[in-house]
């Protein structure tokens, strides 16, 4: 509070940063400054805290250029046109993904296999997405993997079945339609019985009121919980949700964990 009160009694330009800011619970309004000047800067992956901006700016993926760079800057690698033709497909099945790139950067810095990467990418994606390796070429502690279990523990059951169920989607084009129209599944003659889909509708009954009746507000909810940890992103113009095909894959493995 002292620190607070220090801000709003100085008329000066002022800058407060609060990096990460992802805890969806914590209500960032208690550390402004109550004032009309000096500047607060926010990064986040909760689209949540755009309320506060006069202005912001989502941070997709990497251009395939800049994430060809990225890729041999941080693997110690020469810009050759070789050595770029490799990045690109790298980059390619990483998705342009900032994080994953460095971290594939660093794993090929120690291993020296940038042909090679792609290989091993194949058979081993959960490790190498999951493994810090011992050099770094930044101080941001988690992994890719590690990042998005992180933000998984802290979802409800209902949210993180939710985005198990996403993960046996495409990752595009996901709409509240097709869990409605699953939740009010009609059996008939030639249908598969009550006790073979059981387990998938005692799921989607987490989505309907008491009268059995679908309840978007509660299908709003939950895909807003899991929108607050950047798990998936909503396209409100089409009224549909997509997950990064990286999460959607890493979303998938955690069926089998459970």
């Amino acid at each position: 509070q002292d620190a607070l009160q220090w801000l709003k009694s100085k008329p000066d330009e002022w800058l407060l940063f609060f990096d990460n800011a992802d805890d969806p619970k914590m209500d960032l309004n208690n550390y402004f400054p109550q004032c009309t000047h000096g500047n607060i800067l926010i990064t986040s992956r909760n689209p949540g805290l755009c309320v506060y901006a006069d202005s912001h700016s989502a941070i997709s993926d990497m251009e395939e250029p800049d994430a060809v760079n990225l890729l041999l800057r941080s693997a110690a690698q020469d810009t050759t046109d070789h050595n770029k033709a490799i990045a690109a497909d790298i980059v390619k099945v990483l998705c342009y993904l900032p994080l994953a790139i460095i971290q594939a950067g660093a794993f090929i810095s120690q291993s020296g296999r940038l042909n090679g990467y792609l290989a091993l990418y194949a058979k081993n994606k959960t490790l190498l997405l999951s493994q810090k390796p011992t050099q770094s070429h930044d101080n941001y502690a988690w992994t890719v993997y590690t990042t998005w279990q992180i933000s998984f523990n802290q979802l409800s059951q209902r949210a993180k079945t939710f985005l198990q169920l996403c993960s046996f989607l495409h990752y595009h084009g996901i709409s509240e339609d097709m869990f409605r129209n699953a939740a009010s599944y009609k059996f008939g003659p030639s249908s598969p019985s009550k006790e073979e889909l059981q387990m998938p509708l005692e799921v989607l009954s987490q989505f309907s009121d008491l009268s059995g009746n679908w309840d978007p507000l509660c299908f709003i909810y939950v895909t807003s919980e899991v929108r607050a940890y950047s798990l998936i992103t909503s396209h409100s113009e089409q009224n549909l949700f997509s997950i990064h095909p990286l999460v959607h894959d890493w979303a998938r493995s955690t069926v089998s964990e459970e």
